[in-house]
C-alpha cells in the first residue's frame, strides 16, 4: 500500500510539475522575433528576405501577428492571428494590405528559435526566427 501511495504522490507531482512548462512553452511567444528566410511567388523567382516579427497574446492560445520583412527589390508588411494547436505549434491566417493577399502561416517554436511557413495561392515562403 505504501507503494502504491509514493507513486500516486510522483505522479500528482509530476502532473503539477508538467501543467506550467506546457503554459511556459506558450508564452515564450509573446515580443519581437527576427531572421531570414526566402520567398517564392507562384509566378517569379525565389528571393531572400528579412523579417522582424512581433507577436502579442489576444486569449490564452490566440497571438496576434505584425511583420516587416525586406527582400532585395521591395519591404513587406503583413498581419495576422494564430492559434496555438500544441504548446510549440500554431496556425493562423496572415493578411498583407499592400498587395491584397491572404494565407497560412504555421510556426513552429523550438527554444529561443521558430520555424515558419506561409502560403498563399500567391506563392509561400519560410522564415527561421530567432528572439530579439
Amino acid at each position: 500500500m505504501n507503494r502504491i501511495r509514493r507513486w500516486a504522490l510522483g505522479l500528482a507531482s509530476a502532473a503539477l510539475i508538467l501543467l506550467p512548462i506546457s503554459l511556459a512553452a506558450a508564452a515564450t511567444l509573446d515580443g519581437s522575433w527576427s531572421g531570414d528566410g526566402a520567398i517564392t511567388p507562384r509566378n517569379g523567382e525565389r528571393e531572400r528576405i528579412r523579417c522582424r516579427v512581433s507577436y502579442s497574446r489576444l486569449s490564452a492560445k490566440v497571438y496576434s501577428v505584425s511583420a516587416t520583412c525586406a527582400s532585395a527589390s521591395t519591404t513587406i508588411r503583413q498581419s495576422g492571428t494564430v492559434l496555438m494547436v500544441r504548446p510549440d505549434v500554431f496556425v493562423g491566417d496572415f493578411y498583407n494590405q499592400q498587395y491584397d493577399m491572404s494565407g497560412r502561416i504555421r510556426v513552429v517554436v523550438s527554444g529561443s528559435t521558430q520555424n515558419v511557413t506561409l502560403s498563399s495561392r500567391d506563392g509561400s515562403g519560410w522564415l527561421r526566427l530567432r528572439r530579439r
